[in-house]
């Protein structure tokens, strides 16, 4: 099995700001994804392994050490915050 480096993932997830099922449903967005990891950390991945692994994270969620929350707004009803 291909061990992550988590804290890059997480990086790169907040860098992105794409939500994580937009993100792995999306081709082009996870290939990008994907691409970008390798170059970060030279260690050669598959997409679908990515993805797999951007879904257990962000059903571990952010208080159990998964995927950070996105700080996004939503058409008014949530605010931005600094």
């Amino acid at each position: 099995m291909q061990a992550f480096d988590d804290s890059i993932i997480k990086e790169m997830y907040r860098d992105y700001d794409i939500p994580c099922d937009t993100l792995v449903s999306n081709q082009d967005q996870l290939l990008t994804f994907a691409e970008d990891y390798i170059k970060r950390t030279s260690h050669e991945v598959e997409p679908s392994q990515l993805a797999r692994h951007l879904l257990t994270l962000r059903k571990h969620g952010e208080t159990n050490g998964g995927s950070p929350r996105l700080r996004r707004s939503y058409n008014g009803r949530s605010k931005k915050f600094i």
